[in-house]
């Protein structure tokens, strides 16, 4: 087995300015690893407001110039590395033409590359570090049931056997809008096929995660699922992925990170488990799903009863009401609590540390009744 301690050496965590990333090294170190920080541009504003905060940390040691577009631009961070812990990648809210400098400018395009092309940099450096064991891939819900959901009934329950490209069209799976799922369902098989070509030097786990949220540690951090409650609780409607209600399905970033650590750190034979080597991370709390206007926003209200509580759109511009139907889907890392001793917390204490840290860092500010 390939599992980890932190008596074994440096680990990396690419992606460090990003949400998950920078919370991977805050529980790491926690745990007494050394950590090798990968970021992309020390010099920008998002650069330079996670180094403030991770020079904070112990043990860690900041790795710029880390771009995934960029060819050998992790060997330096990953030589003498014994596990390596790839959470960096394109977002739909990172990739507008303009934030990936080294990529195409095309939206899509970049998100897909930003899995297949920047993974494919973070192999070729684990294989040429010969120290690496084990590589922990981020990948996403987005690969488990993405286009897949709108084919199975009600009651269903996502597993680690389901991916999202199963009984897609192929026209529909190749279109811009599913770049993302393309992109992690792809990078699962394209790590999967590089450990198995190392002949036994490293090996490989996956981790998908639903809508990361959690306690923002600086503002650079802001994006996607947490910026929207944060809104909602400065008394604004929502702008990603659009104005109109919708359904969350919440894990938090805190439980989704110590599950990375223990899948690294276990020497069970992830690959002979149930659905193989990928651990589902979602329904936080046993709460599969959310509804945005009404139950995320009723915790905040309930939680903080003198703030005005933003609200998403729930009609259209057309003038017609929204229909959101019950969702026919279960949600639950029922893999990951029965091998690798996984938890969740309860999704009201993720909701409230999301917007008490907007308040603190002054990301929102509430407006009071």
């Amino acid at each position: 087995m390939s599992a980890i301690t932190p008596n074994d050496g440096p680990v990396a965590v690419t992606g460090c300015s990003g949400f998950t990333g920078a919370h991977m090294v805050r529980e790491l170190v926690i745990h007494g690893y050394e950590v090798r920080a990968c970021i992309r541009d020390a010099s920008s504003w998002r650069g330079q407001d996670c180094v403030q905060y991770l020079q904070r940390l112990p043990r860690v040691e900041i790795v710029d110039g880390c771009d995934l577009f960029s060819t050998g631009s992790y060997h330096d961070a990953f030589a003498g590395c014994v596990g390596v812990f790839h959470t960096a990648a394109v977002l739909g809210n990172s990739a507008d033409g303009k934030s990936q400098p080294k990529g195409s400018g095309d939206v899509s395009q970049d998100i897909y590359d930003g899995g297949m092309v920047g993974t494919q940099n973070v192999l070729d450096a684990i294989n040429d570090s010969n120290s690496v064991n084990r590589l922990v891939y981020t990948s996403s819900m987005a690969a488990v049931s993405g286009a897949k959901g709108a084919t199975v009934g009600a009651g269903y329950e996502w597993s680690e056997t389901d991916w999202s490209s199963d009984g897609v069209a192929p026209e529909r799976w190749q279109s811009p809008q599913n770049s993302y799922a393309r992109s992690k369902v792809d990078t699962e098989h394209l790590i999967n096929a590089e450990a198995d070509a190392s002949d036994g030097k490293w090996d490989c786990v996956t981790m998908n995660p639903a809508m990361i949220c959690g306690p923002i540690l600086f503002k650079a951090q802001v994006g996607q699922w947490i910026e929207q409650i944060g809104r909602l609780a400065g008394g604004l409607e929502p702008t990603w992925p659009s104005r109109y209600d919708m359904y969350y399905n919440i894990i938090d970033v805190r439980d989704l990170v110590k599950a990375h650590r223990l899948v690294a750190e276990s020497d069970v034979d992830h690959k002979s488990t149930h659905g193989g080597n990928r651990y589902l991370m979602h329904g936080c709390g046993g709460k599969s799903s959310l509804r945005f206007s009404t139950e995320v926003g009723g915790h905040i209200q309930r939680m903080f009863p003198s703030i005005k509580i933003g609200q998403p759109k729930t009609v259209t511009s057309k003038g017609e009401p929204i229909t959101l139907p019950e969702p026919k889907i279960v949600n639950d890392c029922r893999k990951a609590k029965l091998v690798l001793g996984a938890t969740t917390r309860p999704v009201e204490e993720t909701i409230r540390d999301v917007v008490e840290s907007s308040f603190e860092l002054g990301i929102v500010e509430p407006q009071f009744k």
